[in-house]
């Protein structure tokens, strides 16, 4: 027998089965129907919420099961739910007393708080890095911020923005192998923690890297850290990309790991044709998507305020359809946790 919860809305019992079917009144409604609207949505959140809570409240040694039962209760919700209806979801969510207990971890708050006026910025994906839930806290972590951020990093969205820099890492190392002082180009670099990392450009291997990003403290963080290595920090948009010294210029390599996740299709597309015009013959373009379908992107819309454009592999592949096809190769992979898919595109 499936599981089964109960909820009262007025005098109307609600219960939300473990087969994935909403049974009101004595009617089954499946989640995936399109009835599934505001008021059932907001019911259901709230159920999963109080349950979250006191299991986060009652019990700190319950932080993991608690978690992975909001993390996949939000990615259901948000997945059965009319568009709207996820809406009304999220600032249920927000309202909870649980969301208080959730932005005790600071991967979380400084996602939802936004200090630097967007989401994704280089300080949070070097929580994501380095495991220090202390990297921009003046005051000390509670014990409950602390476990709800070493839950967060170890999910599986988290591991694979580590993989996806480690695939990057190890492209400028082949590169540098095969060319001798290759040109490489990072588009909204951040903190380019993946070149830091690179035996290539710590022996000073590889010739002109440019970090390009539009965040004035991250490069100032590549200035400081990666300028000795012979790294050209650039602070400006894409748009030095269409118009510019930069547009001028073509690389060996250029990659993007996080900026698509925030492109629409139109302007994904026109990126892909103009870095596709900025490589050498035989250079290679690599960008990076999350798929759709991940597990944490409702926990992370409802409580980081953080949304993303998912692409599946198709979807992806279309970006590149202007291109010339003679002279184009065209390979896509997805990383290790089946989270982040990548499109190579080398210029023949």
């Amino acid at each position: 027998m499936p599981q089964s919860s109960v909820l009262r809305n007025g005098s109307l019992p609600v219960v939300i089965d473990g087969d994935s079917k909403l049974r009101a009144g004595g009617i089954h409604i499946p989640l995936s129907s399109p009835l599934v609207g505001v008021g059932i949505a907001e019911i259901m959140a709230a159920s999963l919420l109080d349950h979250t809570h006191q299991g986060l409240a009652e019990s700190p040694a319950n932080v993991t099961e608690a978690m992975d039962n909001l993390m996949a209760g939000l990615a259901k919700l948000k997945q059965d739910c009319e568009p709207v209806a996820w809406e009304h979801a999220i600032a249920y969510c927000r309202r909870h007393p649980v969301a208080q207990l959730i932005l005790n971890d600071p991967f979380t708050r400084r996602s939802f708080r936004k200090p630097r006026g967007y989401p994704g910025d280089a300080v949070l994906i070097d929580y994501i890095y380095s495991g220090d839930c202390r990297l921009s806290e003046a005051e000390s972590v509670s014990q409950i911020g602390q476990q709800i951020f070493e839950y967060n990093r170890d999910t599986p969205a988290c591991k694979a923005v580590r993989a996806r820099r480690d695939v990057v890492r190890d492209a400028i190392d082949q590169l540098c192998e095969r060319v001798a002082r290759p040109s490489i180009l990072s588009v909204a670099c951040g903190h380019l923690r993946e070149a830091w990392m690179a035996q290539a450009v710590r022996a000073g291997r590889a010739g002109r890297f440019i970090g390009l990003d539009q965040d004035e403290m991250s490069i100032e963080v590549v200035r400081h850290e990666l300028g000795p290595l012979g790294v050209v920090p650039v602070c400006n948009s894409i748009k030095a990309l269409f118009r510019g010294a930069l547009a001028d210029e073509t690389f060996d390599l250029i990659y993007s790991t996080g900026l698509y996740d925030y492109l629409d299709d139109r302007l994904a597309s026109k990126l892909t044709e103009r870095l596709y015009r900025m490589l050498n013959p035989g250079g290679k373009l690599i960008v990076a998507n999350f798929l759709p379908g991940i597990e944490g992107a409702g926990y992370m819309e409802a409580f980081m305020d953080w949304k993303l454009i998912y692409r599946t592999r198709e979807q992806m592949l279309a970006l590149a359809a202007s291109l010339p096809a003679h002279f184009v190769q065209i390979n896509s992979f997805v990383e290790e946790n089946k989270n982040i898919l990548f499109m190579e595109i080398s210029r023949i």
